[in-house]
């Protein structure tokens, strides 16, 4: 039966065709070890020709998600294999993740790359920058009554800490992942004044140990900060699911 949501056609009806089966590959309505539909039945779900579900099947190939052999179909791939860090693959795991799992890995992922690039920074940031950070750290004071612009201006204190690490990839990895997590409820739940002002707490000890250029000690407040954070998230996210579950 056709796809009815197609009906608002983009340029590129490949994109969309992409989307929907990276999410069904990824909440495992198609297993791994499994064959894709073939073309011609996805031809007709998705009412698109078969040029547009071969640019499809390269597209999740380029993702390592499935592998396609000429002959013997198109097989979905191992977990393994998929390249967590494609935004649409990324995007998909975090809505499925119902351990929280992926979760978890953005966290360590991000925790360990920023406390090696603070290291850098707290060599490399010249006292203008340490101006602009100190600026941005009592811009997150004045925001503390206001969580929606904390939350951005918190990701600008952490990408200026970034950009002066001079560590461009580390940059662009954790600028890939993040939006991501934070895009999750599970990841970010409505967090009180109290978590804020923690926050802010955590945010002065890194900005402190940059400032006195001590590599060691701003790492430190660095990884205390990501993991001590998500610890408080995380438990907050698991006790409201809990609550609205005993509600019903």
């Amino acid at each position: 039966m056709p796809t009815t949501w197609l009906a608002a056609r983009p340029t590129r009806l490949s994109v969309v065709v992409v989307s929907v089966l990276v999410d069904r590959i990824m909440s495992g309505e198609y297993a791994a070890g499994t064959l894709l539909p073939p073309e011609l039945a996805l031809c007709e779900e998705f009412e698109v020709s078969r040029s547009v579900i071969r640019e499809t099947v390269k597209a999740l190939e380029e993702k390592g998600m499935v592998r396609a052999r000429q002959g013997h179909g198109t097989t979905i791939a191992p977990r393994d294999e998929w390249n967590l860090l494609d935004p649409v693959v990324l995007d998909a795991a975090v809505r499925h993740d119902d351990t929280l799992g992926i979760l978890d890995e953005v966290v360590e992922a991000r925790g360990a790359l920023e406390s090696r690039m603070v290291r850098s920074a707290a060599r490399r940031m010249t006292n203008a920058d340490l101006e602009e950070l100190a600026l941005t750290l009592r811009q997150l004071e004045s925001e503390i009554k206001a969580p929606e612009r904390y939350h951005e201006t918190d990701i600008r204190f952490h990408d200026l800490i970034l950009r002066c690490s001079g560590n461009s990839l580390g940059r662009s990895i954790i600028r890939s992942i993040h939006p991501f997590a934070r895009a999750s409820s599970r990841y970010s739940p409505p967090m009180a004044e109290e978590d804020l002002r923690q926050s802010l707490v955590e945010h002065t000890a890194i900005y402190e140990r940059l400032a006195a250029r001590d590599p060691e000690g701003a790492a430190a407040a660095m990884e205390e900060h990501i993991t001590g954070s998500w610890k408080i998230r995380k438990e907050k996210g698991s006790r409201a699911r809990s609550e609205s579950g005993a509600v019903r």
